[in-house]
């Protein structure tokens, strides 16, 4: 099969999370100083409505929240954003402590970083309303330098509403089935981003028909980003960065 000449965008998951805590500021920097093309990241709503980065839906994997407060399983959306701000976001990250008393991110701030670096920043909506993003985005005049997923297509229906404008990514994973694809179209979103191990060369090529982009999560095989590749993907998500990067540069016909 023939290579393609233009290269999938490459967009660092979590920030370059092979290096530094995952959806962290010095994840987001770590990213930008690869010369990524976006930076993905994740956010929910504190409990008084403040859009903050991070994954889970509770503290215990990459805050200190269990030691501090001695309480497991802590939901993210039962925490204020001035508790959630006394934790530490990247003692959990290596051994050497370089990560240390690492600050929460608000989803403002990491926007102003990353899109200050004139980088797509790739969002992933985990909880919380579309109003609350759109009037964001609308204030900080970001509605094209923004890409908003979610696997809530009903949340992806409440943006488009609010800002018809805005570039929406319909997640999904399982069999990229024809009846998937009917709902996808119902849907205002014109990009789908699938998980990898679903998909193969016909399964791109039929979103592609259908006048859609074709991104995919989580990439970090070196062999599985050629193959995507030459298969036609738009946008590769990686933990890695900087490999994906090294490796779509040695492919032949692709540009550094």
């Amino acid at each position: 099969m023939a290579t393609r000449m233009r290269r999938p965008l490459v967009i660092a998951h979590r920030g370059n999370s092979s290096a530094a805590p995952e959806n962290t500021l010095s994840a987001f920097r770590s990213a930008l100083a690869l010369d990524v093309d976006g930076v993905e990241l994740d956010y929910r709503h504190s409990a008084d409505g403040v859009p903050v980065v991070f994954h889970d839906s509770t503290l215990d994997r990459t805050t200190n929240a269990l030691s501090l407060w001695n309480q497991q399983q802590l939901a993210i959306a039962d925490c204020t954003l001035d508790q959630l701000q006394q934790l530490d976001y990247g003692s959990w990250f290596g051994a050497a402590g370089e990560f240390t008393d690492e600050p929460l991110a608000t989803l403002e701030a990491a926007l102003d970083l990353i899109c200050g670096a004139e980088r797509l920043a790739v969002v992933e909506r985990k909880s919380g309303d579309a109003q609350t993003l759109a009037a964001m985005l609308s204030r900080k005049r970001l509605e094209h330098r923004v890409v908003v997923m979610a696997f809530d297509w009903a949340f992806l229906a409440d943006c488009h509403r609010l800002d018809a404008t805005l570039q929406l990514v319909a997640l999904g994973d399982g069999p990229l089935t024809a009846e998937r694809l009917d709902t996808i179209a119902s849907t205002p979103a014109k990009t789908v981003g699938w998980d990898c191990n679903a998909l193969d060369a016909a399964a791109i090529a039929v979103v592609h028909q259908r006048g859609w982009q074709a991104w995919t999560w989580t990439v970090d095989d070196s062999a599985r980003m050629r193959e995507l590749s030459a298969w036609g993907i738009d946008a590769i998500t990686s933990n890695d960065p900087a490999r994906m990067l090294a490796v779509l540069a040695g492919i032949s016909g692709l540009p550094d």
